[in-house]
């Protein structure tokens, strides 16, 4: 015995001794099922055949839909075939016979072997093995995949006027049937004879299963089974009526519960025959910022707005060519996204350094299409400097900042913008517009700068650090000996280049000492009060730089801080340094006389406006 064929007589072992007790429940099948001819085509939107051998099994994404769609579980699978009822069992075959397996795409890709029984008469009478296995075929739309069709014959022939039949099929260890063929007992069995119960149609549980229904051509008098349209629209001005403008929305999903509890899957638009009298529950998808404005049964407002509902109940009388049609309606929903920028340079753009604010508010007013007024709803940026007003209806909105009345707050930007929210339709998705817009502030400080006597002073000196020391020792004006300095030369290690240590400093009121001899210190207060004896107009450039760095290391909250030139223009410190280092760099006599006034009046400031480098406190 092949391993197949092993597979299923353990499979029909366990299916003659599993109580229905120990049955484990699953949560509702996924995907969908229906009919086609040999190579996986559709017959005709009625999904009529011309004969019962014509029908086959297809599971997974339908003709011409992405593989990704409506795959199954994969798994083995049972199938049956009844009436659209499900109490008449109209399979012939032993369930062995109609095993079929669901490959990891969620397709159809084999039909097991099985066995059925023949009961023989004679000397020997008794039920003897044959050996089956369903016809197969190709399904041309999803070959890549490895997806087959499976013959659904051998059936009898439906007792439902209109000639419609029902496929099912339900995972192996879902199957609960109610009776058990015994192939030891008596003729009068019937092979497939599994029963039914109320919940229980010959072992398959609709909870458990998916169906589809089929038509074969019936001979005598002509009824065509009730037929339910389900439709939806893009009602982009929520009024609940399909306005010439407004476009019919194709492939939607829709869940459809019939008669028997079964769920099955159909998009709109879509034709779903209800051959059996009763009560169809129809539920469109609500994908996530979308919103349903109206539902339909027959031309009559089920619900609408703002009170719609996805659910729509349509009851079946089973006349002859009874139809019935439900439309929905639905529109896509927007947002709108409000970023604060803390703008540390000014300049009222959103450079890549620059950090969001969180705690921020932002308000939204507005007014829908409806006419319905919006707001105002205020909101706080979140830590990632971002608040989101979402699903909002189609329709003109403003989102304005609402500045802290505290902190220095300075906006460099639009305080308020104002959009028009639409909704859109791409394929089978509808969209509302979104928006992100960018509020950009700073906050102003003061600083007290000092002057180049105080950075000489032992006050000074002792604000002072090593990491201050390393870094001017790297710029060019104090990398390398000048020829203007007679108490030192630099850099500034605190001696001379023939490893004399540098004198003590001094102070020339009282003579007492600011620093020992030999430091780094005593060399940078006598570079800052060093005579210009020579008259080279660098050194005094230099000096006073010396001191607008050690003001922006220790009295700014951080050295690439925006500050206030006397001429009122907003810079970054960091640029008045590289901008003096350059004017020192070259020889051009009029830059050292630009710069060196500049910071000179800088140091004297005991105010200077600046922007700080991080955002201040938010408080409300």
């Amino acid at each position: 015995m092949n391993t197949k064929k092993l597979l299923i007589s353990i499979t029909f072992l366990s299916v003659l001794v599993l109580p229905m007790a120990l049955v484990v429940q699953a949560k509702p099948l996924s995907g969908a099922i229906f009919t086609t001819t040999v190579d996986g085509s559709i017959v005709n939107e009625n999904v009529h055949y011309e004969a019962k051998e014509d029908v086959y099994l297809d599971g997974g994404p339908g003709p011409n839909a992405p593989s990704t769609a409506a795959g199954l579980p994969e798994g083995d699978y049972y199938f049956q075939v009844t009436d659209p009822s499900g109490k008449d069992l109209l399979s012939t075959d032993h369930i062995s016979c109609r095993m079929i397996h669901v490959n990891e795409y969620g397709v159809i890709d084999f039909a097991y072997p099985g066995i059925n029984y023949e009961y023989q008469n004679g000397k020997d009478s008794g039920w003897i093995e044959v050996e089956c296995q369903h016809n197969t075929g190709i399904d041309v739309d999803h070959e890549e995949l490895g997806a087959i069709t499976v013959q659904l014959f051998p059936y009898d022939d439906t007792p439902n006027p209109g000639g419609v039949y029902k496929v099912w099929i339900t995972p192996v260890e879902e199957y609960a049937p109610i009776n058990v063929f015994d192939p030891t007992g008596d003729k009068r069995q019937d092979v497939n004879n599994e029963g039914y119960a109320a919940g229980n149609f010959h072992g398959f549980i609709p909870a458990h299963s998916k169906t589809d229904n089929y038509k074969v051509k019936k001979h005598g008098k002509p009824y065509v089974p009730p037929m339910i349209t389900v439709l939806k629209f893009h009602d982009k001005n929520i009024n609940g009526i399909q306005d010439v403008d407004e476009e019919t929305i194709e492939g939607w999903l829709v869940e459809v519960t019939d008669t028997l509890g079964v769920t099955n899957t159909v998009y709109t638009t879509a034709l779903v025959d209800a051959p059996e009298p009763g009560t169809y529950i129809f539920v469109e998808d609500t994908p996530t910022a979308t919103l349903q404005t109206v539902s339909t049964l027959d031309g009559i407002i089920v619900s609408q707005y703002p009170l719609a509902d996805p659910t729509v109940l349509v009851p079946v009388i089973g006349e002859s060519e009874e139809t019935h049609e439900v439309v929905y309606g639905n529109v896509g929903l927007g947002s709108i996204t409000a970023t604060k920028i803390y703008d540390r340079n000014g300049n009222g753009v959103v450079d890549p350094d620059e950090p969001s604010i969180s705690g921020w508010k932002m308000e939204l007013t507005g007014m829908t299409v409806t006419g319905i007024t919006v707001g105002p709803i205020v909101q706080m940026t979140d830590i990632d400097g971002s608040t989101t007003f979402s699903n909002l209806l189609p329709g003109t909105y403003t989102v304005a900042e609402l500045i802290p009345e505290n902190g220095g707050w300075i906006s460099t930007g639009s305080t308020s913008y104002t959009v028009t929210i639409e909704s859109s339709l791409i394929g089978s998705t509808v969209y509302g517009s979104e928006f992100e817009k960018f509020f950009t502030n700073y906050c102003v400080g003061s600083a007290n700068f000092d002057t180049k006597g105080y950075w000489h002073n032992k006050n000074g000196l002792q604000e002072l650090t090593d990491d201050d020391r390393d870094y001017v020792n790297t710029l060019a004006p104090y990398a390398m000996p000048s020829n203007y300095f007679s108490y030192g030369d630099e850099p500034f290690d605190g001696f001379f280049s023939d490893n004399t240590p540098v004198i003590a400093a001094y102070n020339n009121d009282d003579y007492s000492m600011i620093w020992g001899s030999g430091t780094w210190q005593a060399e940078v207060s006598h570079f800052l009060v060093d005579a210009n004896a020579g008259g080279d107009p660098r050194e005094q450039l230099a000096q006073q730089l010396l001191a607008f760095i050690f003001n922006t290391q220790h009295r700014l909250d951080n050295p690439a801080a925006t500050i206030l030139l006397p001429d009122g223009n907003w810079v970054s410190a960091q640029s008045v340094i590289d901008s003096a280092i350059n004017a020192w760099i070259t020889p051009d006599y009029a830059d050292d006389h630009y710069w060196e006034p500049i910071l000179d009046q800088l140091n004297n400031n005991d105010a200077v406006n600046f922007i700080h480098f991080y955002a201040c406190v938010v408080m409300y």
